[in-house]
């Protein structure tokens, strides 16, 4: 029974909301045309208005800045990638000078192969050791497995002796530059002909004794490889005859000797050579050891350091 009695105020109260809210909605449809209804909507707006404004304006700002954040990002991630374009770009910049030198030397080093009157092979500096403290050497990146054998003579794009190859593996080589002290030819002065022996120094100089005091050695000469093996050998000469060696910068004399030195500059780029070519058709050889001088043969023995009249003076043997 009293269930029953809350369902029926529940539904009565119900009833009386909606009746009350209908009432209420007919009377404002009914007042709302009216001048005090219009009344209080202008107040209304009125009053509304300065909010609505300043809501207006915040969303606006808020737009603006959220726009310009944007705009920065955007500009943020632009310049970032324009950076690292700019990076790669002058990376490329920096390389084309070393680019354009090393097409150069190629260009040289096949024309110099054309015109070299031997078989050669070209290949690359790959390894440069010239410490005052170790034996100066060139490292090129062709080996044995492309014919290549100790013992070769190399030259530059120039024609110009750098040295011989001192040590060879399967895929790359040692060149013993003529500039270093253990390496030694025989060369001459190519006006002159006068001829001595040759050899390396620490200071990248080579210097040329036993040449004869008679004959006259002049600086800026050019000075070529002999040809002929060391004296007090029965050797081949290691180098072929005419390659370039370099030029007389100094002559030195001693009144009491009968032979005089000289100091060549190399001609051949031995520091910043890209290209070398090899020789592969010219083999020097070693003979076997020449029989010592027996005292009283032919001729009489002469005190060390003199020659015989007429001839170029040679060292001791």
């Amino acid at each position: 029974m009293n269930a029953i009695t809350a369902t029926r105020r529940t539904i009565r109260r119900e009833w009386t909301t909606w009746g009350t809210l209908l009432i209420l909605s007919v009377g404002l449809m009914g007042i709302s045309d009216t001048p005090q209804a219009h009344g209080v909507e202008s107040a209304v707006n009125w009053a509304a208005n300065p909010v609505e404004t300043a809501l207006s304006s915040a969303a606006d700002t808020a737009g603006s800045y959220w726009s310009a954040l944007t705009q920065i990002d955007k500009l943020r991630t632009d310049s970032e990638r324009l950076r690292q374009e700019n990076q790669t770009l002058k990376a490329q910049l920096d390389r084309m000078p070393a680019v354009s030198k090393i097409n150069d030397d190629w260009t040289k080093i096949t024309a110099a192969q054309q015109s070299v009157p031997y078989r050669t092979t070209p290949a690359r500096v790959i390894v440069r050791d010239l410490s005052d403290v170790r034996l100066r050497t060139l490292v090129i990146n062709k080996g044995s497995s492309d014919g290549l054998t100790a013992g070769q003579v190399v030259i530059d794009a120039g024609g110009a002796l750098v040295g011989r190859l001192s040590e060879v593996d399967a895929t790359v080589a040692t060149i013993l530059l003529v500039s270093d002290p253990s390496a030694v030819v025989v060369g001459k002065e190519a006006k002159s002909g006068a001829t001595g022996t040759i050899r390396g120094s620490s200071s990248g100089q080579l210097q040329m004794s036993y040449v004869d005091v008679l004959v006259k050695l002049t600086k800026g000469e050019a000075v070529v490889s002999a040809g002929e093996a060391l004296p007090c050998t029965n050797d081949r000469s290691p180098y072929p005859p005419m390659l370039l060696i370099g030029e007389i910068t100094d002559v030195s004399k001693d009144p009491n000797a009968v032979v005089q030195t000289a100091t060549i500059q190399p001609a051949a780029h031995l520091t910043d050579a890209t290209f070398v070519l090899v020789i592969v058709d010219y083999h020097g050889g070693f003979g076997p050891p020449i029989p010592s001088a027996i005292p009283g043969a032919s001729e009489s023995p002469r005190p060390a350091g003199t020659a015989k009249p007429g001839a170029s003076p040679t060292p001791k043997c």
